[in-house]
Formats: structure tokens, sequence, C-alpha cells
């Protein structure tokens, strides 16, 4: 599947596309300006985030995508970025992948995450033939986690004490939805 000009639609004049080159600017300004609010769960946020690590992942996920070793799109309002998501990997053998989401501080709660977060599992499951899609995320990170409640994950488990950060030790809930899943609960609505 050739993703490079992939655009997919989520309502309200936002869009999510692959990362570009030309991201690098944006997504520096962005996390920077958001940094407070994703540093608790974001390993990567830190207090030095440089445009020297923006132009870094973005330079690692462009190749990546056309290699298919991963694949992150950027959200998009009106052609500025709000966010990220994206599948962290794939598994190819075992047909699994996991996505990975942060947004603004000033988009959340709109329900924006949970439609590219739903969009994403119909290309992982339509598109890419994964058979199982996992998310991950912080315990005390209640807004990510309520997303794949939402959208009919399992919760499989906790890795027990997985992350630090500002002093204070995360466990990480482990959230898996597996095709037939999906495609019985679009089928029910």
């Amino acid at each position: 599947m050739d993703t490079e000009e992939l655009t997919i639609g989520l309502g309200d004049g936002i869009i999510m596309r692959p990362v570009r080159a030309s991201d690098v600017d944006a997504v520096f300004d962005i996390v920077t300006k958001n940094y407070d609010h994703l540093r608790t769960f974001m390993e990567w946020a830190k207090p030095d985030y440089s445009r020297k690590d923006a132009e870094e992942w973005v330079l690692k996920a462009v190749p990546a995508a056309a290699d298919g070793t991963t694949l992150n799109f950027c959200i998009l309002r009106d052609d500025k970025m709000i966010g990220t998501i994206g599948f962290a990997y794939f598994d190819k053998a075992a047909r699994v992948t996991e996505i990975g989401y942060w947004i603004d501080a000033a988009e959340e709660g709109k329900g924006i995450m949970g439609r590219a977060t739903e969009k994403l599992i119909d290309l992982a499951f339509n598109d890419l033939d994964m058979n199982r899609v996992q998310i991950r995320c912080a315990d005390a990170n209640v807004r990510s986690a309520g997303i794949p409640q939402r959208l009919g994950f399992r919760k499989e488990g906790v890795q027990r004490q997985h992350i630090e950060r500002d002093g204070k030790v995360y466990d990480f809930l482990i959230f898996g939805l597996l095709r037939d899943e999906w495609q019985q609960r679009n089928s029910n609505q």
C-alpha cells in the first residue's frame, strides 16, 4: 500500500496524513508548546527537547513509512499540526501492530483522537493485513486509556512499574483488539 499521499478526513476541518520531511518545525513548535502537557506520559518529551530532536524523529519516520517499519501521521486542523498518531511497529509475521498518539492540550476532549484511532484501526485491519492492534498507556493517563476502552479493546494486562517520570513510577495498561472483534463490533452498529 502506497501511503505517501494518503490523507484521512476526521471531520471539522481535521485531517491526518503521513509525516513529511517538511514537518520538522511544526513538530518542534507543538511539542515545545505542549511540554508541560506531554512530559508526564511521553518518554521523549524532555525539558531540553530541541529542533534536532524533532528533525531526528521526522527523518526516521519518513523512510520508515516507505519501508513499512512504522507509519506515523500528523493530525492537522486547517493545515496546523495539533498532534500525531501512528503505528509504532509492524510485526508482519504475527500480524500485530501498536498505536501510539498524543494531541495538543487545547484539542483534548473533542473526540479527535478517538476518531483518528478508529481510522487507524480500519487501516490496520482492512489495508495492512494486521490481525491484532494494541495500545499501551500509563495507568494514570485516564484520557489515553479511555480511547481503547470506548473502541472495544480488551484490557489484557498491566506492565507493573513500567515507567518512571517526574519521580513517580507508573504501571502501563495493555489493551488489545483482534480483527474479528472489530468486524463484529462494526457489524452490530
